[in-house]
């Protein structure tokens, strides 16, 4: 059981460092990890923040749509 709140916390704070090098909030990422965990990496992974605008990734190739 311990193992699982220490992955969910490691989890949380990648998912933070994830939001703070694409310019967005660590903290709002932070506490949406700990409650949506692995949803909330899909949404990091699949998404990015260009001027104020979130634009979906084809994560195959790489690029925004």
């Amino acid at each position: 059981m311990a193992g699982y709140f220490i992955g969910c916390w490691g989890l949380a704070f990648i998912n933070a460092a994830l939001a703070n090098a694409d310019g967005r909030s660590p903290l709002k990422y932070f506490l949406a990890s700990l409650f949506l965990g692995p949803i909330v990496t899909l949404v990091l992974a699949g998404t990015r923040e260009r001027e104020g605008q979130i634009e979906q990734v084809d994560l195959w190739r790489r690029r925004t749509s």
